[in-house]
């Protein structure tokens, strides 16, 4: 999780979370995560709307299925659908061969489709309380 993430473009700010997945063991080859993810990218803009971009992509460079939470300092064009700047993005990677993935996608879009975490991750001062704000709303929509 990267909260006072600094990035004026959407290649250095995948760059970023990608190192920050690094750090934690989960990427192995940067430079493979962050070309399958850029090719991922030309494909479509996974900038969805509302300030919130989800660019995911599997890859032999990721040891496993995880996510990374970056909160920008200032909002960036990532050619979103809705033409409007980013804030928040999450990224989604995981090896080619797993399962998952698509689980993984749809439950992120289904916890950010009421504002109320989009507001609450803004208000997070720590990685901790974002998490905190994480598990809440998905235990509100699992029940």
């Amino acid at each position: 999780m990267k909260l006072d993430l600094k990035g004026s473009t959407k290649e250095s700010v995948i760059e970023t979370l990608v190192g920050v997945l690094a750090e934690a063991g989960v990427v192995t080859d940067r430079a493979r995560m962050l070309e399958d993810l850029v090719k991922r990218e030309q494909v479509m803009s996974t900038g969805i709307g509302g300030g919130i971009a989800v660019p995911h992509a599997q890859s032999p460079g990721a040891t496993r299925l995880a996510l990374a939470l970056g909160r920008l300092v200032e909002p960036i064009d990532f050619e979103s659908l809705d033409e409007r700047p980013v804030r928040l993005v999450f990224m989604v990677v995981g090896p080619e061969e797993r399962g998952g993935f698509i689980r993984v996608l749809a439950r992120i879009s289904r916890l950010l489709y009421s504002g109320d975490l989009q507001r609450n991750l803004f208000q997070a001062r720590t990685p901790a309380e974002a998490l905190e704000c994480l598990r809440h709303e998905d235990l509100r929509i699992t029940g």
